[in-house]
């Protein structure tokens, strides 16, 4: 993005509680039309993950859970309901670091991150039961389905990116990050650009899907704002590189 840009975000407003089966393009254009908004090319709409979650039936029923007897040991450890911890587990390549409310994994998609992503927050109703949300099977494949049914039914391409709120290490508080994107560069590589001198960028990688994401998570909120699609205006998006491109490969980790 260059100095004369200007990026225009809008939450689209009024969509529903989303439920197993739901058709997200079809909520997404409903809302959009409900505020006189239409989708146009190099368009961006940013959604949430639980939405995603939800609508792929990535919801689980934690009475079903039984916890094993690992699942005891770290619940213990962690002070959090084994059966949470169960399904931590059943979604995690390793556990990285325990502490008292504190379950870190590295996700079976690579994601290091806390309790494998899986919410309990505006899930389900009080009174339901207790159910927990898992991330999708597959970010990336959830963001072109998406991508693919909007350009079906209106014609035109945009870029998708589903977002997730992350802790960071030595930082405080969550961000937006991308963890799926179609229709996208998810990270742009400006090594051998030039800076405004004219000196060569040697090590410049931009996080740019992070960027996007973080963007709208000032329009989504953290809390009670029923605002889990953003459509962003204005950015130069074009090439499609997806999400898992942003992860580090464990050669370059110097922490792991």
């Amino acid at each position: 993005m260059n100095a004369t840009q200007q990026l225009q975000l809008w939450g689209v407003p009024g969509l529903p509680v989303v439920r197993a089966g739901d058709d997200l393009a079809a909520l997404l254009l409903a809302g959009l039309e409900r505020a006189g908004l239409a989708l146009a090319a190099g368009d961006v709409v940013v959604v949430a993950q639980k939405v995603v979650s939800k609508s792929e039936g990535r919801m689980v029923n934690l009475a079903t859970v039984t916890p094993s007897p690992r699942a005891l040991e770290l619940g213990a450890i962690v002070q959090k309901d084994p059966r949470l911890v169960e399904l931590v587990l059943g979604e995690s390549r390793r556990v990285v670091r325990t502490a008292k409310d504190v379950l870190i994994v590295e996700h079976r998609l690579g994601f290091v991150m806390a309790n494998a992503g899986i919410d309990q927050s505006n899930v389900a109703a009080p009174g339901g039961g207790e159910f927990a949300l898992l991330l999708p099977e597959d970010p990336d494949g959830s963001a072109r389905r998406l991508r693919a049914a909007l350009a079906e039914r209106i014609g035109v391409a945009v870029g998708i990116v589903i977002s997730d709120s992350f802790g960071r290490p030595w930082r405080v508080g969550t961000v937006g990050v991308a963890i799926g994107a179609a229709g996208l560069r998810s990270v742009l590589d400006l090594r051998g650009q030039s800076d405004l001198f004219g000196r060569q960028l040697k090590v410049t990688v931009v996080g740019h899907g992070d960027e996007i994401a973080a963007a709208a998570s000032l329009v989504m909120g953290q809390a009670a704002e029923a605002c889990p699609m953003v459509l962003i205006r204005g950015l130069d998006a074009g090439g499609d590189i997806p999400a898992a491109a942003l992860r580090r490969p464990p050669g370059e980790d110097l922490f792991r």
